[in-house]
């Protein structure tokens, strides 16, 4: 009986033998969620990390225009920022946002010049799907931010 060309018979490689892709479609799908685990977690990093780069900025630019020594501005005329206004500061921006209990380490607040602030942020990252296959438990992830006053 001749093969129908439309729908031909299974293939047959030179030694007669039968090939199946069902054998490796198994390890097709573990890769395929392997992969996926490892994206969407790594997106998770990334994502906290730009939200953390706002929150520093938004922190440092509260520190640099709440942050004046009143003291030292009414008696000279000149913009300086306290630091531990300035640290007060930062640490109230953070809590009225709802991260300060979340960071792996409080916020470092530093008085760069008399009118510039910079403020670093850290928190652990915990991994949704990658600790299962050994990527660890955790990603630290360190933002910062940079404001200064400009006295007009």
């Amino acid at each position: 009986m001749p093969s129908d060309p439309v729908c031909p018979g299974p293939s047959r490689g030179s030694d007669g033998e039968r090939g199946s892709v069902l054998m490796l479609m198994p390890a097709l799908i573990l890769v395929v969620l392997i992969l996926g685990a490892i994206a969407i977690d790594s997106s998770r990093v990334l994502t906290r990390r730009i939200e953390l780069t706002d929150l520093a900025a938004s922190a440092a630019d509260d520190a640099a225009t709440a942050g004046l020594d009143v003291d030292h501005f009414r008696a000279t005329g000149e913009y300086v920022i306290d630091p531990d206004r300035a640290a007060l500061v930062v640490r109230t921006s953070l809590a009225a946002s709802g991260v300060l209990d979340d960071l792996a380490r409080p916020p470092v607040v530093t008085i760069v010049d008399p009118t510039t602030v910079s403020v670093e942020l850290t928190e652990s990252v915990e991994h949704l799907f990658t600790p299962d296959i050994g990527r660890g438990g955790a990603t630290v992830v360190t933002a910062a931010a940079t404001a200064t006053a400009i006295q007009r």
